[in-house]
């Protein structure tokens, strides 16, 4: 019994984090709180009360991992607002968006009055997040030029000089590529940074630099004598830097034309079989950028260590015009990266119907299985959030031959995967692709099963059992739908009636 117990708590847990909707406490109604325009137009203490009154949780947080209090800080909301929201049961150094605490996003966005309410709370500065960073790291990360934030940090505990990040960096190197001058990297060289800081692959501030595409930035790290030459252990340099771009941008062909004017070599590879190419071909639509590197010698087929080509990394994410400029120029439309995955399993994942089209006439291979076992099926649904032209994408697939009643990996079918989405009309959509609702994953567990775990709306279930699902059918452990449902706090805190299910 004592097994039984932590299963369903186990998968209770992981599921309900994973749930798509944000879930208030009042009856099924969407929580205000979780609007980020409602902290925008910075609510009253009292209007806050008063929904917290009516139910609606202080406390959640979305699948995203972020929460009130979060959006609080974002939208500006006075110190008084957030010492109240801590006073609701939010801890001063919970756990939101890639593990960062509330004063992550405070100090980030300069919020100094706010800082100081969350020290005083208790908060710590010594913590990091998911990708390595501390406070002080994150806020460089995000362009954050107020010294008096980090003045503040520092006299709380925060250790600028020891400080490193997982790929070595100090945050030196970490504000170098948002910087708009130099004033900020000369605060840190007051504090006792180094200007000449490596990572721990050796890469130092002008690559940095480079990857912000500030040419002024640059020019003036050139003045104070900072070398611009390539890192002759992993063959990078500020030309592959600067191909990065920044999150949500890519730098001009003016950028890299400077940069080869200073003797910066365009046809780089590095270490790790990465070209200008490979970056720049996850963001960037400038087709006369593509036409620059390709005509200094960058082969647009070369395989980094993962196994991506230019045309994979494109397929995830940028548009049309590029992937077909990418495509003329690939030896082999189906090559596969390590994973096993392919050009179009990475569009049908993350890209758009028309994307995956044009790569079918291009003949993809749409019967792909990867090395797990999962056919183009299992990235249909392996998406973050809803899938995109879930039913145009179906549609393409199964004039190509796919077979959407085949199970995947750990024998999963069709049902298991759109069930862990939450959305009864993509279950609508999926209950006319043949596949079988009762069948049983590799764990013992039925679609039915692990909607009754996560799904905090009794009309997907009610929609489960309509098209045939079992109730009579039970886990590896003897639970039933109407156990596993009985145990869903989502459920519970709605006071859903499940006598549908016994």
């Amino acid at each position: 019994m004592k097994k039984q117990t932590i299963k369903i708590f186990f998968l209770s847990m992981v599921t309900s984090l994973a749930s798509l909707t944000s879930i208030a406490q009042n009856k099924g109604e969407e929580n205000p709180f979780m609007d980020r325009d409602y902290w925008a137009a910075k609510p009253s203490i009292e209007d806050i009360d008063a929904k917290i009154a009516q139910g609606h949780s202080i406390t959640e947080s979305n699948r995203g991992g972020y929460d009130p209090t979060s959006f609080a800080i974002f939208g500006g909301n006075s110190k008084a607002t957030i010492a109240h929201l801590l006073a609701q049961g939010n801890d001063v150094n919970k756990r939101t968006h890639d593990s960062r605490t509330y004063i992550f996003w405070a100090a980030s966005r300069g919020h100094l009055d706010i800082v100081e309410v969350l020290l005083e709370k208790g908060a710590k500065t010594d913590l990091t997040d998911s990708h390595g960073y501390t406070v002080s790291q994150f806020t460089a990360a995000a362009g954050q030029d107020n010294t008096d934030v980090y003045e503040f940090l520092i006299k709380n505990g925060s250790d600028l000089i020891n400080e490193k990040d997982q790929d070595g960096r100090s945050v030196i190197l970490i504000a170098a590529p948002r910087v708009k001058n130099l004033d900020l990297i000369d605060y840190f060289i007051s504090k006792g940074l180094d200007i000449n800081a490596t990572d721990n692959r050796g890469n130092g501030i002008f690559a940095y630099a480079a990857q912000g595409g500030n040419i002024d930035v640059l020019n003036a790290l050139i003045d104070r004598g900072v070398s611009t030459k390539a890192n002759a252990k992993t063959k990078e340099n500020a030309i592959l830097f600067a191909s990065r771009g920044g999150r949500g941008s890519s730098n001009s062909l003016e950028v890299f034309k400077y940069l080869e004017e200073l003797g910066v070599n365009p046809n780089v590879t590095s270490d790790q079989g990465i070209t200008p190419l490979h970056n720049l071909s996850r963001s960037s639509k400038d087709l006369k950028i593509y036409d620059y590197f390709i005509e200094k010698g960058v082969d647009p087929n070369a395989v980094d260590h993962n196994g991506n080509t230019a045309l994979l990394n494109a397929c995830s994410r940028n548009n049309l015009e590029i992937i077909k400029y990418l495509s003329e120029k690939s030896d082999d439309i189906n090559h596969l990266n390590q994973d096993g995955h392919s050009a179009l399993s990475i569009a049908v994942q993350n890209n758009s119907s028309e994307v995956v089209a044009y790569l079918l006439s291009k003949g993809a291979d749409a019967k792909l299985i990867d090395k797990n076992g999962n056919s183009l099926v299992y990235y249909l649904l392996d998406t973050r959030g809803l899938p995109k032209d879930f039913e145009t994408k179906v549609a393409a697939l199964k004039e190509k031959g796919v077979d959407f009643t085949k199970a995947q990996e750990d024998e999963k079918n069709i049902w298991h995967l759109a069930v862990q989405k939450n959305n009864l009309a993509l279950l609508q959509t999926v209950n006319g692709l043949g596949a079988d609702i009762n069948a049983k994953d590799s764990q013992g567990n039925t679609p039915l099963h692990y909607a009754a775990l996560q799904t905090d709306n009794v009309e997907v279930l009610q929609y489960l059992l309509s098209e045939g699902a079992d109730v009579n059918l039970t886990t590896e452990f003897g639970e039933t739908p109407y156990e596993l449902a009985s145990a869903n706090e989502l459920l519970v805190a709605k006071n859903a009636d499940l006598t549908f299910l016994k």
